[in-house]
């Protein structure tokens, strides 16, 4: 077990696999029992399909060198770094300026690193403030899905002090592909990527599933387009990955509207931010709204897609279910 201790708050659909991954790399962890019946209770991945399979994991972390924190203050209390992994800025800022915070708790000398695609202007405030308590901070959204978070090949991109991206760079490489974790520039410019690179992820997958469905009123099997549209100028992961493997399959994306919907926001503001016209991020932006507020908030944002069938009676998803 490595000597440094890793709190790590927010054990869900990526924050259990990077936690259950730094222990299997020698890392001792410090886990939040005092939630621990919620944490067992939901957002199962392959790695821990159902409740069962994820308490047993849990089981093997305590039993076999990890601590078990009763309180939020106890965990930042005894962590060397601590690692947050929420959906949003505000979860964050819970964390940090609660009474049982971070900010009154964490030893000076702790690293925080925020795996969250947060604000980054919270994230500069909240690092400022942390700062000045002598907790150093660096912002670490990751990109890569369930599949990378379980098999430690997450895309990391860092925001913050060089020396401290150098101090944990072990702990990054742990979670992260060591050639995928970028150091980025300073404090918020790795959510400031991430947001960016969101916004492209949905805008490609947006114009996909319309030139989709272009080419199957025009009489073109989509499958054959997406083959060829992927080996050619218009290929985007759109076209090589989301609807081969992910679309097609009836897969879906294992990321809520709401979730991506807020990343895209991020963007837009960032773009007014920085005065860059946003046509296209703004365009984005609607059309997941359109589903938001039709109620589909919490569902898979795959239903965009869905969305483009109503529209046009074209079917792609799930046209390679098995």
């Amino acid at each position: 077990m490595s000597k440094e201790k890793i709190g790590f708050i927010g054990l869900g659909t990526m924050g259990f696999a990077m936690c259950y991954g730094l222990f299997k790399k020698g890392y001792t962890m410090v886990l939040p029992t005092y939630r621990r019946e919620i944490d067992q209770s939901c957002s199962f991945i392959p790695l821990a399909p159902d409740e069962k399979a994820k308490t047993a994991l849990y089981d093997e972390m305590l039993n076999n060198g990890c601590a078990g924190a009763a309180s939020p203050a106890e965990l930042f209390a005894a962590s060397d770094i601590i690692m947050i992994s929420m959906p949003t800025s505000k979860q964050v800022e819970m964390n940090v300026y609660g009474v049982d915070g971070i900010l009154e708790n964490a030893r000076p000398g702790t690293v925080v690193i925020d795996l969250t695609s947060a604000d980054a202007s919270s994230t500069k405030k909240i690092n400022a403030d942390l700062e000045a308590k002598g907790i150093d901070m660096i912002d670490a959204p990751i990109s890569g899905g369930q599949a990378g978070a379980i098999n430690q090949t997450l895309t990391v991109m860092v925001g913050g002090k060089k020396e401290v991206f150098e101090k944990v760079r072990p702990v990054l490489e742990t979670i992260g592909a060591p050639e995928k974790v970028k150091y980025v520039g300073p404090c918020g410019s790795g959510d400031a990527i991430k947001c960016i690179n969101n916004y492209l992820s949905c805008t490609c997958l947006l114009a996909s599933a319309e030139a989709l469905s272009v080419a199957v009123k025009a009489g073109i099997d989509p499958r054959v387009a997406t083959d060829i549209i992927g080996s050619s100028g218009g290929s985007s992961n759109a076209t090589t990955y989301k609807f081969p493997k992910l679309i097609f399959t009836g897969q879906g994306m294992n990321m809520a509207v709401d979730l991506m919907m807020k990343d895209i926001g991020l963007y837009t503001a960032l773009a007014k931010e920085t005065k860059v016209p946003c046509f296209y991020g703004n365009t984005s932006y609607q059309m997941f709204d359109i589903q938001s507020s039709s109620g589909n908030g919490r569902v898979d944002f795959s239903c965009v897609v869905k969305m483009f069938e109503e529209w046009t009676g074209v079917q792609l998803m799930g046209i390679d279910e098995k």
